[in-house]
């Protein structure tokens, strides 16, 4: 019997070197939030991390407070970091496969202050790193290299292997025309991407404003100007 698995394999190299094709799944993901697990948070920023039992599966959607962006996943584990408006907050996964779609949702409450100014970068290509740049009304640019600017602004979130978010912040923003660029590090060979900025000011207040802008970027080195925006005044903290 041996000689003849030695024969076997030695007239079919190719069996050593195959294999098992991965089985399809049985049944609709399972979605696992692990962090957080709700209660209350005091960080500005949340870890938001989990699995999904499909391991074929490589992009979810995550809704926060009922806005959808997309959730890498990575061998059946998705790990994302989000600026969180204070309050209660809703986080839901959602992933699907061609047997149906599975769920999983948490809430907790932030206690952090409210803030006047939050841009948000997404893009819609995996493997790739897209850098967004802020510059404020006394033209000092808030990017990964400068995180931390004079009049408080704050690049919180970094990302450099697709889909984003990247998200600057600003507490108390100075009044005055804000400018937002994206530059494209790094496309690993991947394809142009459409990128999308999202903005929220006055957050939390009567005069709350959302503002969403888009740019195609097409090969690493590219750098546009993506749009502007106004800030008429600060937000006065009570």
């Amino acid at each position: 019997m041996i000689r003849l698995l030695a024969f076997l394999l030695a007239a079919h190299p190719e069996a050593l070197r195959a294999k098992a094709a991965p089985l399809a799944p049985d049944t609709a993901p399972q979605v696992t939030i692990t962090s957080p697990i709700g209660g209350w948070t005091t960080n500005r920023v949340v870890h938001i991390a989990g699995t999904v039992s499909d391991a074929a599966i490589g992009l979810a959607t995550i809704s926060i407070n009922g806005a959808d962006r997309p959730l890498p996943v990575r061998s059946g584990a998705f790990d994302m970091s989000l600026v969180m408006a204070p309050g209660q907050n809703v986080v839901e996964v959602v992933a699907r496969n061609a047997l149906g779609e599975g769920r999983a949702k948490v809430s907790f409450i932030s206690k952090v202050p409210k803030l006047d100014l939050r841009v948000i970068l997404s893009w819609d290509t995996d493997h790739t790193d897209l850098d967004l740049h802020v510059v404020e009304p006394n033209q000092e640019e808030a990017w990964y290299g400068h995180r931390e600017t004079a009049s408080g602004g704050s690049l919180d979130v970094d990302v450099t292997d697709g889909y984003g978010p990247e998200i600057y912040t600003q507490a108390n923003a100075q009044p005055g025309t804000y400018t937002v660029f994206v530059s494209y590090f790094s496309d690993h060979g991947n394809a142009q991407s459409q990128v999308k900025i999202d903005v929220l000011l006055y957050e939390g207040t009567e005069r709350e404003q959302h503002l969403t802008m888009s740019k195609m970027l097409n090969r690493t080195g590219d750098r546009l100007e993506v749009g502007t925006f106004e800030v008429k005044a600060a937000r006065v903290v009570e």
